[in-house]
């Protein structure tokens, strides 16, 4: 194996052992490194806890015209991409200088992706649609196009 393989590897299996081990939503880039590996998991339960209680709402609104769910819904999003962006090799994830509960996603050589979060009860969420899309896009290396409903 490559050094570079190896490296990812080990990135990859300490973001496992981080999110498996305890409640690292309590947060805000916890909660952004563990929507990451939900969607790339494709586990829409993890990916659906991590959303704000009015982002959910937000879905399941988008669920009702396409006749799923709200989780249907995110699943579909998530659906659409084909190929993730690595860790540390595309993008680095820091937290703002002047707001804490934003998360900037930095892309090498691309733009910077802000992900706000909010507290909800001692866990930290992904705030709302903005928010979302601009994770999304930070993390998707590529993506097929909209599914028309």
């Amino acid at each position: 194996m490559n050094k570079s393989k190896f490296i990812k590897a080990a990135v990859i299996s300490l973001l496992f052992i981080a999110y498996s081990c305890g409640n690292i939503h309590t947060k805000p880039d916890g909660a952004v490194v563990a929507f990451i590996i939900a969607a790339e998991q494709r586990d829409m339960t993890k990916a659906w806890n991590i959303l704000s209680p009015d982002l959910q709402s937000h879905y399941n609104s988008l669920g009702e015209k396409m006749r799923k769910s709200g989780r249907g819904a995110l699943e579909n999003e998530i659906a659409r991409i084909t190929k993730f962006r690595t860790v540390k090799k595309d993008y680095v994830i820091k937290q703002d200088s002047l707001n804490n509960t934003v998360i900037n996603i930095l892309t090498l050589g691309g733009p910077v992706h802000k992900i706000e979060t909010v507290d909800v009860g001692g866990d930290f969420k992904i705030k709302d649609e903005a928010s979302l899309k601009n994770l999304l896009d930070g993390i998707s290396a590529e993506r097929k196009e909209k599914d028309a409903y």
